[in-house]
């Protein structure tokens, strides 16, 4: 009885150090400097240890009341956090504050003239002012909304910035709630939960850094739900085509998700239904910015796919276009810049494909062709960015992958290029952090990776 009341109170001392390191960040200057940034990840890797023992060691917590505790003084906690992580946020503001007064930031660039009389603290802040809207439209609609909540205040960033992470809350909770009703319902273990809630990078790029990632979870779960429900109808694969396009168009990358959906559809009716709730739900959400295609003007679709083309030249974090460049390099092939990026979107193309074909022939369960086909999307990039992993994360702990809990924690080190100054982007330290989650994720391949404890496993199993 000793023991195990001792080993109780360890678990609880975890879950309150990691809560209260949350309130930490609030303290840090709101400035991106060498100093800052070293401490935040000094504190960080304190915080992600915490969150890796609370996994282990929190079965105890495997229930709704002690899980919302976990979700709400986390997030309520990285509401004071200003995001100076990173520049993203100030932009969905502008946008969203320049689509409410009724301009079309596809078809005319930040900078405008036009909209002089909209720049403000967060256009101050944003990055490529000279550049149209590089978000989809339903992800300028979100942005929209926000802007038309924060009107109803005095307009100030501060207003602004709560308004974006109330919608990012709500939309996080009630993923989170429909995942915990998904569980639930199959008779699953609230693990998946505790997985995603203990990884701090979720809360801090989430909530804190205000990235709207965040804004895909409810629709990642909810066609889930949809297609586990029963037997698949026309109906239910209307909705699913509509969901997947939704995640398309909140962010371009998720759209490999509609993947596997496809694969799993049973009748050719179901697959071109799904084809067809997709392509309704873009030209219904695209229309107010697009519609101008079928008079003629074709200002607005030239503006996204040239801001596409320049976002597509940018870099970070993207060891195999590292790789590539090095390779073509070396090999002396003209304008190999330029080339570098086309290859790794061909090797990206062909290893999306491969691994959607590995998937449908080993007959891989949908939440887990979900995960690694998101996967491949993700690591093959020329631009991987810590926030990309939260609806792998919210994936990998659906399907208890024990590796992401270290992928996405891994991934935050990138900051790192901030702790000397002038700030530098070393490929030589980014490339030792995959060489590690390589490694890892091979121990978990071959069974050799061990988080959980007994009871969470016999639980799972």
């Amino acid at each position: 009885m000793f023991i195990d009341l001792r080993k109780k109170n360890i678990s609880w001392i975890i879950f309150w150090t990691y809560l209260l390191i949350f309130l930490l960040y609030t303290l840090i200057p709101a400035e991106r400097n060498a100093i800052n940034v070293q401490a935040f990840l000094g504190i960080y890797s304190i915080q992600t240890i915490c969150g890796i023992f609370l996994i282990r060691t929190g079965t105890s917590f495997l229930t709704l009341p002690r899980l919302f505790l976990l979700f709400l003084l986390s997030r309520c906690a990285l509401f004071y956090m200003y995001p100076w992580l990173s520049d993203d946020v100030f932009g969905y503001v502008f946008y969203g504050k320049a689509t409410l007064s009724g301009a079309n930031l596809y078809a005319i660039t930040a900078d405008d003239p036009s909209l002089l009389k909209l720049r403000d603290s967060a256009y101050a802040l944003m990055a490529f002012k000279p550049y149209q809207n590089i978000y989809p439209p339903i992800a300028t609609i979100y942005m929209t909304i926000s802007a038309w909540i924060s009107s109803f205040f005095p307009s100030s960033l501060q207003a602004s910035l709560l308004a974006w992470k109330v919608l990012l809350f709500c939309s996080e909770l009630l993923g989170l709630s429909l995942l915990y009703y998904w569980l639930r319902k199959q008779q699953y273990s609230l693990l998946p939960i505790l997985i995603y809630l203990a990884i701090p990078m979720t809360a801090i790029e989430g909530i804190g850094q205000g990235h709207n990632e965040v804004l895909l979870l409810p629709f990642i779960i909810g066609t889930i739900i949809i297609f586990y429900d029963q037997e698949l109808s026309i109906k239910k694969s209307m909705i699913i085509g509509m969901l997947c396009a939704v995640l398309g168009l909140l962010k371009l990358y998720p759209i490999v998700l509609f993947i596997p959906f496809l694969m799993h559809a049973r009748t050719a009716k179901n697959f071109f239904t799904m084809l067809f709730g997709a392509s309704f739900m873009i030209i219904l959400t695209s229309a107010p910015w697009f519609w101008g295609i079928v008079i003629g003007n074709y200002t607005a679709i030239q503006g996204y796919i040239s801001v596409l083309g320049f976002y597509q030249g940018t870099y970070f974090n993207g060891v195999i276009l590292y790789g590539i460049r090095h390779i073509l390099e070396a090999l002396h092939v003209h304008e190999w810049w330029l080339l570098a990026p086309k290859v790794l979107t061909l090797i990206r193309g062909i290893g999306i494909m491969m691994m959607s074909g590995f998937t449908f022939v080993k007959r891989i369960s949908l939440h887990e062709s979900l995960y690694f086909i998101l996967l491949v999307t993700v690591l093959i990039s020329a631009k991987v960015h810590p926030w990309y992993f939260i609806p792998l994360i919210f994936l990998g702990a659906i399907i208890q992958k024990q590796s992401i809990i270290f992928l996405g924690s891994l991934m935050m080190f990138t900051y790192a290029m901030y702790t000397v100054e002038p700030a530098y982007e070393s490929m030589l330290f980014e490339t030792i952090l995959w060489i590690i989650a390589g490694c890892i994720m091979m121990l978990e391949y071959k069974n050799s990776l061990h988080i959980f404890d007994g009871n969470q496993r016999e639980i799972l199993t």
